[in-house]
């Protein structure tokens, strides 16, 4: 199947020779030790280091509010970003209005990850309509791109930031501790982030399921256009689900700067599209990859020219 590629247009396929790629040195960021955003692109970077020989170093920041500033600026090369992020910061929507990140450019869809409202197993609610009133964590000074994904959900549910007690937190592992303690009724994280296992061992926790319709999806993405609803199994290997749980879904995509080499980015994209398994081993977020998916379109989002170039060769454009 082939995918349309935002800005593939009127450009030619150019063929890199991998020779000397392997001697880029590359800056990959990722969020804070324990989330879910740190273990994918740590295991991004043993992955090129293992299978492609190349000088990686990993660089942990609060959230992509930080990182991705960075990777504007050519001070890091690439990460592996939640699509919401990178579609606000490219377009200078809030928390980037008026300084939109123009240099950002995507390199790869690697998956469907799945992101909702963590709850105490021995709590009452059950569905994210349930907790009306009750106390949960915001703000995310150091991630402030996750307070839209909270507004969604909840969208998602029928409420509204208004109808919360919100509880103002720098991070999201930080909004996962204060539910640990019992500081706050409902904490926002990823499903398979190190802090999830932390919880579900020190508390037990479940996960909120969203309505599963198309006026909740579309309510969800008012505030997260990249959104989709996703329903996640029990036999997915995630702590806190018991039945097929519909939740917010979005991709990660690997992001690289403006200025990383174009035959580095083709040499990146070609080992991700003709080795599959080992990318699904990279994390279990990642377990459907499928390398025909890699090149989805984004609205507003440009692809580096490297991997255009491998893409138009592979034929998973026109």
């Amino acid at each position: 199947m082939k995918y349309a590629m935002l800005g593939a247009i009127c450009l030619g396929t150019t063929i890199f020779m991998a020779s000397g790629a392997s001697a880029q040195s590359l800056g990959i960021g990722a969020g804070t030790q324990g989330s879910q955003n740190y273990a994918a692109n740590a295991g991004m970077a043993k992955f090129l280091s293992d299978e492609a020989g190349m000088d990686v170093r990993v660089q942990a920041y609060g959230g992509s509010g930080q990182s991705m500033p960075m990777i504007d600026a050519g001070r890091l090369d690439m990460q592996l970003i939640p699509s919401p992020d990178i579609s606000a910061a490219v377009q200078g929507q809030e928390p980037f209005e008026g300084r939109p990140l123009q240099n950002l450019r995507i390199v790869a869809s690697l998956s469907s990850s799945a992101y909702g409202f963590m709850v105490r197993e021995d709590s009452d609610y059950y569905k994210v309509s349930d907790i009306e009133g009750k106390s949960i964590t915001y703000g995310y000074t150091a991630q402030p791109t996750l307070r839209f994904q909270v507004d969604g959900i909840l969208a998602a549910g029928g409420l509204y930031i208004e109808d919360m007690e919100t509880h103002m937190m720098p991070s999201v592992p930080n909004g996962v501790d204060d539910l640990i303690a019992g500081n706050v009724d409902v904490a926002f994280f990823s499903l398979q982030g190190g802090k999830t296992r932390e919880a579900d061992a020190a508390v037990g926790i479940r996960w909120l399921a969203v309505n599963d319709t198309p006026e909740a999806e579309e309510a969800m993405q008012e505030f997260v256009p990249t959104s989709y609803i996703k329903t996640v199994d029990p036999g997915d290997g995630i702590v806190g689900v018991d039945e097929p749980t519909p939740m917010m879904g979005y991709n990660y995509i690997l992001t690289a700067g403006k200025h990383v080499p174009d035959q580095t980015v083709y040499e990146i994209v070609k080992l991700l599209h003709e080795n599959p398994e080992k990318v699904r081993g990279i994390l279990t977020a990642f377990a459907d990859f499928e390398p025909a998916s890699m090149a989805p379109t984004y609205p507003g989002l440009s692809y580096h020219p490297g991997g255009i170039s491998y893409y138009t060769e592979a034929g998973l454009v026109e």
